[in-house]
């Protein structure tokens, strides 16, 4: 029992990634079957399993809160881990997206308990960044992820609350991802490397412009414009930056940070599902397969490391800082 609640103790925030990565392939599925005839099974196959991974996640970090409220305080005063808590948000916005072509109604349920969330996460770490002294080595993509939520917001918000709601957030996001975006770029070049652990969060910056694409795509009632192909190129030319430097991400040691893989990838894949929604064209079908076979592969891949590592009892363990 013992042994129990100090793995509870130790739950990481950082799990809710899982839930983002597996949303996401939920969604790609359900864009794939209408958009290149993947078969609807997949589909509801892969949302039954986010939907245990997603009850299973929020149920245990919901109790660490309550037999463990100081874990989780620690968390959020923590100049990494306290972007993170924005995960928790991100997942239900996700989980509306992903649950949207299956059951709209609780689509737009899930989604009245996200948007509000991701609001008061975004205003709680940023109220944490200002307020503390932070050095700019703190700084890493996975600040990004409180920003990225907001521009979530209008793919399910366009169908469940006023234009302007999703118009908030969707501004939101985009002005402050680019403030953000300018602050990583000097970091990564000018100060130390990323922390060995750190290194997959890098795969974040793919995420705002693709989700960004994403959500333009949904206010505008599906319109392609110089925007938005700026923003799906911005995000394409990321993914291939970071796939021609991939030497640097090493898969021998194994860090919850590998969920960074997932979602921007299932993000850059859902965003060219939609260019070949409009266009229709060999290359955003082949474009398509080849990054639904990719995302896929790395969701796999993470997958089953994943459970290799509960299996040997090296998750929820207490980290090193």
């Amino acid at each position: 029992m013992e042994i129990n609640k100090r793995s509870l103790e130790h739950f990481p925030v950082q799990l809710f990634a899982v839930v983002m990565g597996v949303s996401g392939l939920a969604i790609v599925f359900a864009k794939a079957y209408h958009l290149i005839g993947m078969p609807y099974w997949i589909y509801i196959l892969i949302l039954l399993v986010d939907t245990i991974l997603f009850l299973g996640i929020f149920t245990a970090y919901m109790f660490k809160w309550l037999l463990y409220p100081e874990a989780v305080k620690k968390e959020f005063n923590h100049p990494i881990k306290s972007s993170f808590m924005a995960a928790i948000s991100i997942s239900f916005l996700l989980f509306s997206i992903a649950f949207y072509d299956f059951a709209p109604t609780v689509s737009i349920l899930l989604w009245c308990i996200g948007a509000p969330l991701q609001l008061m996460f975004t205003l709680i770490v940023m109220r944490y960044w200002i307020h503390n002294e932070l050095n700019v080595v703190h700084s890493n993509p996975a600040w990004f992820i409180p920003i990225v939520g907001n521009l979530l917001v209008p793919v399910v918000g366009i169908e469940a609350a006023p234009v302007w709601v999703s118009l908030f957030f969707f501004a939101l996001g985009l002005f402050f991802w680019m403030v953000l975006f300018t602050i990583m770029i000097y970091r990564i070049v000018f100060h130390h490397p990323l922390a060995k652990k750190l290194v997959p969060t890098l795969f974040i910056l793919i995420a705002p412009p693709a989700v960004g694409f994403v959500s333009y795509f949904r206010i505008t009632n599906g319109s392609i414009d110089m925007f938005s192909i700026f923003l799906y190129f911005i995000a394409l030319f990321t993914l291939l930056l970071l796939l021609f430097m991939i030497r640097m991400f090493d898969t021998k040691q194994f860090f919850i940070s590998w969920w960074a893989y997932t979602f921007p990838l299932a993000a850059i894949t859902i965003a060219t599902l939609l260019m070949h929604m409009a266009f229709r064209t060999t290359v955003t079908y082949a474009g398509s397969v080849i990054l639904i076979l990719l995302t896929t592969s790395v969701i796999g891949f993470v997958t089953v490391r994943t459970f290799q590592e509960c299996r040997a009892e090296k998750i929820c363990i207490e980290e090193e800082e």
